[in-house]
């Protein structure tokens, strides 16, 4: 009897620790206004934050250019000292004019949230056989989600 009870303490002591090794912590949803370097308002990001054991974060969510539309994007983040860097991933495909992936990475200051941006876009127009690439970059500023 005393071995069974002491087997039953051992696997749900197992049992805990590997549900906690699977555990996430939703922190939210956050938007993010994208600047060009002159100071232009481009496009939003509306991401729902999820931490991962080890402090990993997972973002899901949607990009959001205004009269071009809605997009999904996803990424993930991680803190760097002061720093979190995120990097975002979209694309998609426009009914009749272009299909286009984005690579997007910014830099953000831990306590504002805000930051620095770079970011590489590859489009294809649907009646052209070339693939162009167009590089950006600019200002990140946390704004309060709608």
């Amino acid at each position: 009897m005393k071995q069974l009870f002491l087997l039953l303490i051992a696997g749900s002591v197992l049992l805990l620790a590997a549900t906690k090794s699977f555990a996430e912590e939703y922190h939210g949803e956050f938007c993010w206004q994208v600047f060009s370097e002159s100071g232009e308002a481009y496009w939003r990001y509306k991401l729902g934050i999820y931490e991962k054991e080890g402090g990993h974060l997972a973002l899901y969510g949607s990009i959001d250019y205004g009269p071009n539309g809605i997009s999904a994007a996803h990424g993930n983040a991680v803190h760097i000292g002061d720093s979190i860097k995120l990097t975002i991933n979209s694309a998609d495909y426009e009914e009749g004019t272009e299909v286009w992936a984005e690579t997007f990475a910014a830099k953000l200051n831990k306590s504002t949230l805000n930051g620095t941006w770079n970011a590489l876009t590859l489009e294809i127009f649907e009646e052209e056989n070339e693939v162009s690439s167009v590089y950006q970059r600019g200002a990140i500023n946390l704004i309060s989600c709608q």
